[in-house]
């Protein structure tokens, strides 16, 4: 009933599995014919911490919904300024912007940019995702662009980890550079630590703002809490979803101190962003992370995963790329990722597809190792 009043009355923009799901525990999701799967993928990463359903984060959201869901931005509440402090702490000193998505904040990063050097030019990479609004998409390549006409001017791409092609593209021009500390949708793509410390050398030496494009790194899932750690850098500005809400649609621009001033009142915001609901949902995932010493489980799950699937030696698979639960497996030629993730789908299993024909392993952090293992099997025999 539910695929059937899905393909009459909800837009087919997303080409979805003809799969209704209607219950969560933990790394498990049950469709409404009672099939279990062991989700690999913790709904496109905003599950990415808790995973479904977790006590902790419902507990947060039972009580708050009780108490006060909404009240808009002219007013603040408690949970929305502890989760503020949680994510300043444990980044750098500035403040924080609250939406719903990643695109949105990636929608307040280009005004902020813009803003604050009164320039227009962006410096975005080959490969890249920042999301489907119409600025977000101006940064995200071509491929995204077909049929929707003019993007937003000044995007200027440069290629990824490649500074030198980074150098060439700065003009006076130049506001800033956008960049995913590793790529996501790209297919799990690490850059050099001497890549990403030349991008902030150049961002300081042409006073240009940088931005780094965390909405799928963070919190915790590369074995640190913000993947720029990796690098020994500190953005400009950061940006935050998924995982950041704790499984609610919570988004969040983190700016520093010296532009945290730029946008002023009435110059940029979100109606609901931040509401007393997401925010309890959010400040309990990352009590959880702290609680639980999650920022090194990550580390530790994802070497046991890579070092479980060397050992397999799989026939298909040409690379392994990793930090952490970020995972990719870019495979063979003469097998495609889509049929993967459809055979995957029937043997009770979800993985997804990135580009450059890569599968994507994203469980959430606080997967049981039972769990972990009987999903592993599965994967490893498909890719055997």
């Amino acid at each position: 009933m539910s695929i059937e009043k899905t393909n009459q009355y909800i837009l087919s923009n997303y080409g979805r599995f003809p799969i209704s799901m209607v219950k969560g525990k933990g790394a498990e999701i049950w469709d409404e014919t009672g099939k279990r799967y062991i989700d690999l993928f913790a709904g496109f990463g905003a599950n990415g911490v808790t995973g479904h359903s977790h006590p902790e984060i419902i507990k947060a959201v039972t009580s708050q919904v009780n108490e006060l869901q909404n009240h808009g931005n002219y007013f603040t509440n408690p949970k929305q300024a502890l989760l503020a402090e949680k994510i300043i702490k444990h980044s750098f000193a500035g403040k924080v912007f609250f939406c719903h998505s990643g695109a949105e904040a990636n929608e307040a990063a280009i005004k902020l940019v813009r803003k604050a050097t009164g320039k227009e030019e962006i410096i975005c990479f080959h490969n890249s995702f920042h999301g489907r609004t119409l600025g977000s998409l101006s940064i995200t390549p071509e491929s995204f662009h077909n049929g929707f006409g003019r993007m937003l001017n000044g995007a200027v791409r440069a290629d990824y980890n490649d500074l030198e092609s980074v150098k060439s593209k700065i003009t006076e021009q130049t506001a800033g550079i956008f960049i995913e500390p590793i790529q996501g949708e790209g297919g799990v793509h690490l850059p050099s630590v001497e890549f990403m410390k030349g991008i902030r050398e150049l961002c300081d030496k042409h006073n240009l703002v940088l931005v780094c494009d965390e909405v799928w790194t963070s919190p915790a899932r590369t074995g640190k809490m913000f993947a720029h750690q990796l690098f020994g850098i500190t953005p400009d500005v950061m940006t935050l979803a998924k995982a950041i809400g704790g499984s609610l649609p919570l988004g969040a621009c983190v700016i520093s101190d010296k532009y945290a001033d730029v946008l002023g009142p009435g110059t940029h915001g979100c109606t609901m962003g931040g509401n007393p609901l997401c925010a309890a949902a959010a400040l309990a995932s990352m009590e959880l992370i702290e609680k639980e010493n999650l920022v090194e489980k990550a580390k530790e799950l994802g070497d046991y995963i890579v070092a479980n699937l060397k050992e397999k030696k799989l026939s298909k698979v040409k690379e392994i790329r990793y930090k952490g639960l970020m995972i990719g497996l870019e495979l063979n030629k003469e097998h495609t990722n889509n049929d993967i993730v459809k055979e995957s789908l029937e043997k009770g299993l979800f993985v997804a597809g990135a580009k450059n024909n890569t599968l994507r392993i994203a469980p959430p952090i606080t997967i049981e190792r039972e769990i972990l293992d009987k999903g592993m099997e599965i994967l490893a025999k498909l890719l055997a």
